[in-house]
């Protein structure tokens, strides 16, 4: 009886072995109601080491539908085409599926981290188990380092490719870590619809995440065009983290021919990051650097109709720009061309277009123009009949929250823009305008960086510039609650209706200038405080005349050294004049004003530590002053 009992025994234990995938407990499980009773580590109590290395001692060529497979350990296709039956999942479990090709039928699911490029998919496209898909550069055969372009163009065709087979398959989400690659994204046309074929284009309803150890290059070029990461035509789309870098160093600036045979010579198309035609776009964490024309470029899918109607071109809208880092861009660190809603929040935007070519050589990796911060430049053409075809608008940007510094010729110019919000960014450069209405720059702080001992010149330019009907393109101006210190000239004023006020100037030569065609400004409460050696508050310079109306300056606190007002040749209208009214004007070195060659022009109801010069000018009226 008991040899009979020990027969049973080993028999029982025989079919039990006979019945597992592997030793390590891989499984082959139903989906169905039916299930494979299978012994697991749990059931006696120890937790085995899976070696994932091991060969498979299983194949998939008999599964059968509705089942699971969780790969643990090294499955060959050995080049073989297997067809799956329906509703299969294919599970990771650290193991892999290489050499081969799976053709899926319907309702199938597979695990991101068993694709590769050493697997082929075919048949009905399995979904992905998790939304989120792992990019790891060495599976899809990403060659990093220093590589040659046609090394260069395979690694930015094999980071499309992947990109779109895993969003076909359901995912929403691609993520890299570890990698230090050249993409080669050459366009030799400056064409939107161009440019996008030959960048990595990131899909609609996706998001396309890096990390800090993410190192996106532009392979060195001569093409005066290429996006190294671009948005056309796309919705609903996240660019976070890494490191995207230009070729701005390396890039080769002979002049060189594009497809129509047009020859090209600035090389200032060179963009590292691009939207056209985008909606519903975030760039969020992101250094940006060393692009031969700009960092980051916005505009739509195509030029407007001649009316400013968008025709048949797509809008960018709703694009934000969040706490990236823009350094060291050849030509601007950002370019507006076209959008309606773009939000620039908490970045730093830094040293754009430094370095200055050597003598003879026109274009090199120096600083190309406009050569500002962010410009905003919209094309338009005015027609000899005065006609003008917007065939590009910029509507509704905010700029919050920023640094500028190092910047070669300016922080912002304001070209062909309206509705426009600056608030509560810190800037060491200038603001300017050509072009712009309906703006707002509140909250501020502008410190004047210092170059060889010499104080920035400008914090603010606004100028006037009139169309061929006579009407202003620089108009409806409000500038309040900003900190400016330390440039020799704060504010230029000119255009239509400004109103500016709460501000708080230091450390300047000259604080606010009155130009040329200044119609309509409301001037209050601002303080203009400074002890540099013979300096002015209010100013209109000397050598040409001035032409002004409807001026209103009051409730003003001037300090300076020298003349709290220095007028020169400013011709105010006689109905619509200067009136400065209820001001405190300190000469702290018993300067008088001054006002030559004028007219028009009322002080009244004021305080003032001296007396106010007036020379060959009409009109003058001293009112009740202390």
């Amino acid at each position: 009886m008991k040899n009979y009992l020990k027969l049973m025994l080993l028999f029982f234990c025989a079919i039990m072995l006979t019945t597992s995938c592997n030793k390590e407990e891989l499984f082959i499980e139903q989906t169905s109601e039916e299930t494979v009773d299978e012994t697991t580590p749990e059931d006696t109590g120890q937790t085995p080491e899976v070696d994932y290395s091991l060969p498979c001692d299983f194949t998939l060529n008999t599964l059968e539908a509705n089942t699971s497979v969780i790969i643990n350990c090294q499955l060959d296709l050995a080049g073989q085409t297997i067809s799956l039956p329906s509703n299969v999942s294919l599970i990771y479990e650290g193991g892999d599926i290489f050499n081969g090709t799976l053709n899926f039928s319907n309702g199938s699911i597979i695990s991101g981290e068993l694709l590769s490029s050493s697997l082929v998919i075919e048949g009905a496209l399995p979904k992905l188990e998790k939304e989120t898909f792992d990019f790891i550069p060495n599976r899809w055969g990403i060659v990093e380092g220093k590589v040659t372009d046609a090394v260069a163009l395979e690694n930015k065709n094999i980071i499309n490719s992947t990109m779109y087979l895993v969003k076909d398959m359901g995912a929403t989400k691609l993520e890299i870590d570890k990698i230090d690659a050249y993409f080669n994204v050459s366009s030799r046309v400056n064409n939107p619809k161009i440019k996008s074929e030959s960048a990595i284009l990131i899909p609609s309803d996706f998001e396309f995440n890096m990390s800090d150890n993410s190192f996106l290059r532009v392979q060195p070029t001569n093409a005066h065009a290429y996006s190294l990461i671009m948005v056309y035509k796309g919705e609903n789309i996240k660019i976070t983290g890494g490191n995207l870098i230009g070729d701005r160093w390396e890039h080769d600036y002979a002049p060189v021919v594009d497809l129509y045979g047009k020859t090209y010579y600035s090389h200032d198309w060179g963009h590292v990051t691009h939207v056209s035609g985008g909606k519903n776009i975030l760039l969020e964490g992101i250094y940006i650097s060393d692009g031969a024309g700009d960092g980051f470029v916005v505009h739509g899918s195509t030029i407007r109709a001649e009316d400013g109607s968008p025709g048949n071109a797509i809008i960018s809208e709703n694009v934000v720009v969040r706490n990236c880092t823009i350094d060291a861009s050849r030509r601007n660190g950002l370019s507006i061309l076209d959008g309606d809603g773009i939000l620039v929040e908490n970045c730093n935007i830094i040293n754009t277009a430094l370095g200055e070519n050597p003598p003879g050589v026109d274009y090199s990796s120096a600083g190309t123009w406009p050569r500002q911060g962010i410009s905003f430049e919209a094309w338009r053409v005015r027609e000899a009949d005065g006609t003008l075809k917007e065939y590009e608008k910029i509507e509704n940007v905010t700029l919050r929250g920023n640094t500028f510094k190092g910047n070669s010729v300016g922080d912002i110019v304001l070209f062909t823009c309206s509705f426009v919000t600056i608030e509560e960014n810190y800037f060491d450069a200038m603001i300017t305008n050509i072009a712009s209405h309906d703006i707002v720059i509140r909250n501020n702080t502008m410190e004047a960086r210092i170059e060889d001992g010499v104080p920035f010149e400008h914090a603010m330019i606004f100028k006037s510039r009139l169309d061929p009907f006579g009407d202003e393109f620089n108009r409806n101006y409000k500038i309040y609650g900003n900190k400016i210190n330390g440039y020799r000239n704060g504010i230029t004023l000119a255009g239509d209706n400004y109103e500016l006020y709460d501000n708080t100037l230091t450390g300047f030569k000259s604080a606010i200038i009155l130009d040329d065609k200044l119609y309509g400004a409301h001037i209050h409460n601002n303080k203009l405080e400074t002890d540099v050696p013979t300096s002015f508050g209010y100013v209109a310079r000397v050598g040409y005349t001035k032409d002004i109306k409807d001026i209103l300056i009051e409730n003003e606190e001037v300090v300076v050294t020298r003349r709290p007002i220095d007028i020169y040749d400013l011709k105010a209208h006689s109905n619509e004049n200067l009136v400065f009214d209820n001001c405190t004007f300190t000469s702290s070195g018993n300067k008088s004003n001054n006002i030559d060659g004028s007219e028009n022009i009322t002080i009244q109801n004021s305080t003032i530590n001296t007396d106010v010069g007036i020379v060959n000018s009409i009109n003058i009226q001293l009112i009740n002053n202390n």
